[in-house]
């Protein structure tokens, strides 16, 4: 393999968009959907979109000439197990997920074992990488055994595993066992792909401590994932504040906002937070409680997430400031798209989100788990134009120069070729393509 060559990839991910599902073919699974009911759980929605990174990054790679690009993606509510097609030179090819499925979740109770899942989507993604013999396969989030399972299978091609996060981290172990939510499973799935692996890409610093921690030999990437540039139609101010999430949980800080937001509303009993996310009922008791409590219920207005992330981002701009409070996330995707739409942000000093400020302040910053912090920023935002102008100029101004998505495809190209150098040809790794952590260092 040369670098002169069409490289020939597989990007093992998981995502949906409207335009991959209007290729696939859904059935509506009645036997799950008579046990949800009689759980009163509620009805799925397969025809949604998420990880929309993977699709913006698909975009960018459709202008490659060089690049054959193959994506490998379960996808839940198939009819038929797999499904293969290409749009605009992109090969897909999507299979029904084992266990994914509430009759799944249920067998896995019953049967009391963890290690029999997700064997069948193992079997079904080591026959689909063999099918296309590609020089490398790119492993989107190591964290969702799912499919990332796959990655144990790969062998003699150079493996590269994107981080989307850090599971195995002592901070998402801390957080997590105390709501009591960790996943061993998923965490000893995410060791052992970083113990096998030898190259990693990694947008912040608690991935690539995470992944040195379990594996002192790998070789890290710098790379940002690309970011859909919303519209800059706005609409007329409605909110004070906006949340936006993908899904409401105690990690992404809603409850911290709450909390704060009622400091706020003693001092302004006028100001308005629109949140906006996907919450099941059980979550959604804690929040309108925790709301009731602080008799906020005319203060705070709650909106689904929208199947389309462009409704989605409309809908926000109705907001004068956007508080997102993350506890895990590096530099979650939500802040920068807040930023791109500039709209002021306000959110936790993580161990990434300084990184935003390190040219100038572009977003606000409070402790992770200091309400009166958050609330003293929120209030600081409070009928303050000229802060709020300013914020929003220097954070649209800071993405557009950092955030750049053909920069970022290019990068990802780069790294390829230069990791097919290093596994074929034993050539060093360019400096300027690795991890550096000066890079996080801010600026005086």
């Amino acid at each position: 393999m040369t670098t002169k060559d069409k490289i020939k990839v597989v990007w093992l991910c998981h995502f949906s968009n409207r335009e991959i599902r209007s290729s696939l073919i859904f059935s509506n699974n009645i036997i799950e959907i008579v046990v949800r009911r009689l759980l009163k759980k509620k009805i799925k929605n397969y025809k949604r979109d998420f990880a929309p990174w993977i699709s913006y990054q698909i975009n960018e790679f459709e202008k490659m000439s060089d690049v054959e690009l193959h994506l490998l993606a379960p996808h839940e509510g198939m009819r038929k197990k797999r499904q293969n097609f290409i749009i605009n030179g992109v090969s897909y090819h999507f299979f029904r997920p084992q266990d994914k499925c509430l009759l799944g979740k249920i067998k896995k109770k019953l049967i009391g074992v963890q290690n029999f899942e997700y064997e069948k989507n193992r079997i079904e993604i080591k026959r689909v990488v063999n099918t296309i013999n590609p020089e490398i396969v790119n492993v989107i989030g190591a964290e969702n055994p799912y499919y990332s399972i796959g990655a144990l299978d790969i062998t003699n091609r150079p493996l590269l595993i994107t981080c989307q996060t850090a599971y195995s981290s002592d901070l998402f172990k801390k957080r997590l066992m105390a709501q009591q939510a960790y996943d061993y499973h998923r965490h000893d799935v995410e060791i052992k792909i970083h113990s096998k692996s030898k190259y990693f890409a990694c947008d912040g610093v608690l991935q690539y401590e995470t992944v040195l921690k379990n594996n002192s030999d790998a070789i890290v990437f710098k790379y940002t994932f690309p970011h859909r540039k919303p519209s800059t139609i706005s609409l007329e101010k409605k909110y004070d504040f906006v949340f936006f999430a993908a899904a409401l949980s105690e990690s992404k800080g809603v409850e911290d906002l709450i909390d704060a937001f009622a400091i706020v509303a003693k001092l302004n009993n006028k100001v308005k937070l629109n949140i906006v996310g996907k919450c099941n009922l059980e979550y959604s008791r804690v929040l309108f409680n925790k709301i009731r409590k602080y008799n906020l219920d005319k203060q705070i207005s709650f909106n689904d997430y929208f199947p389309e992330h462009s409704d989605m981002f409309l809908h926000i701009t109705q907001a004068r400031c956007a508080v997102l409070p993350i506890k895990l996330d590096e530099i979650s995707g939500t802040v920068l798209e807040a930023m791109m739409l500039s709209i002021p942000v306000i959110t936790n000093k993580t161990t990434g989100t300084p990184f935003l400020n390190k040219d100038g302040e572009c977003v606000l910053l409070a402790e992770i788990d200091n309400i009166q912090s958050l609330a003293d920023n929120m209030l600081k935002v409070l009928d303050n134009d000229d802060l709020l102008d300013r914020l929003s100029k220097n954070a649209k101004a800071f993405v557009d120069k950092e955030f750049d998505n053909t920069t970022s495809a290019k990068r990802l190209l780069s790294c390829y070729r230069a990791i097919l150098n290093h596994y074929y040809n034993d050539k060093p790794i360019p400096e300027k393509l690795l991890f550096n952590m000066d890079d996080f260092k801010p600026r005086n």
